[in-house]
């Protein structure tokens, strides 16, 4: 069953959907695709809502944060303009940066309700039309959450009707422990190296060794104060691109991915991690990076799991 919700915005509207198996329970909304709470067991065997989302569903429609959203078509940050086969493109901009799509952010957009099984997955889709945000073509994306015993499962296909830069991920802000800062966690990143950014944010181009920075979460370590939006370089291997644990919970977290990195940011408060899969950002701009380029006639695919188990 769903719950629709009138919105503070004209045509707005906001559908709930829950799904759940033995291990896992999670609330989706069709706007932004949103992810709304994920509930899983901590080791007293009490159900522990691991997102910090917000209350009241309308409030998402006011939210600054993006909170649990899908982000398109070009996750993170970018500088204005963009060439895409040699043709330059003006793209909405805000001091000449991009982020996460602007105004016209998949953030922000009611997705179709394309499959259902309350006890297996939930799609949406989404058409985004030409010259949104100033990117060329139109886009028709899908996203598949599915839970697996204790995983979530998140996939994303695009294709296009003309060449245009894609990018995507899911910006939800995880809380091992539901309530409390997230400053004792626990977190390991499985990469060498990450992205030297300018006063802007942006990455310069320049890829830095994480060895003896505050970046080295190569091996388990508290979070402490330190804080984070920034891009880690994936080392191609099959272990979890990162890790992280509550120790008052016991609830562990891995994700994988194959995406060739990962944005973890942190807000001001703690209140939660987000684990931004995706490609480089700015990559459009930065020849030796890898390519978001998605042309005609091809498939963009992106997969990404959160597994959930109890530290002993």
């Amino acid at each position: 069953m769903s719950e629709k919700i009138s919105g503070a915005f004209k045509r707005k509207s906001l559908n709930q959907f829950l799904v759940s198996n033995n291990f896992i329970k999670a609330k989706f909304l069709s706007y932004g695709a949103i992810l709304h709470e994920l509930w899983v067991k901590n080791y007293e065997n009490k159900y522990v809502n691991v997102i910090k989302g917000l209350k009241k569903k309308e409030e998402y429609l006011n939210d600054i944060w993006s909170r649990g959203a899908i982000m398109g078509r070009f996750a993170g940050r970018l500088e204005n303009p963009i060439l895409i086969e040699g043709k330059k493109y003006e793209i909405e901009n805000n001091d000449g940066i991009l982020l996460h799509s602007g105004l016209s952010g998949w953030n922000k957009k009611n997705w179709k309700l394309i499959n259902y099984n309350k006890h297996k997955s939930i799609s949406f889709e989404y058409l985004c039309k030409d010259r949104s945000s100033g990117f060329p073509g139109n886009v028709i994306v899908k996203i598949k959450y599915a839970l697996i015993e204790n995983e979530l499962q998140i996939s994303y296909l695009a294709e296009t009707d003309k060449n245009t830069h894609i990018n995507l991920t899911n910006h939800s802000y995880f809380n091992l422990n539901g309530n409390n800062p997230i400053n004792s966690n626990f977190l390991k990143i499985n990469a060498d190296y990450y992205l030297e950014l300018k006063n802007n944010l942006v990455p310069s181009g320049k890829i830095l060794n994480v060895s003896d920075t505050k970046f080295d979460f190569r091996n388990f370590k508290v979070i402490g104060t330190n804080r984070f939006d920034d891009y880690f370089i994936l080392n191609k291997t099959k272990e979890a691109a990162a890790s992280i644990y509550d120790p008052n919970s016991k609830i562990k977290m891995e994700v994988y991915t194959n995406q060739p990195g990962i944005v973890i940011f942190t807000p001001l408060n703690f209140e939660g991690i987000c684990f931004e899969t995706q490609k480089f950002s700015n990559s459009p701009n930065i020849s030796h990076f890898p390519k978001t380029l998605l042309k005609t006639g091809e498939v963009y695919e992106q997969k990404t799991k959160f597994r959930f188990s109890l530290i002993e």
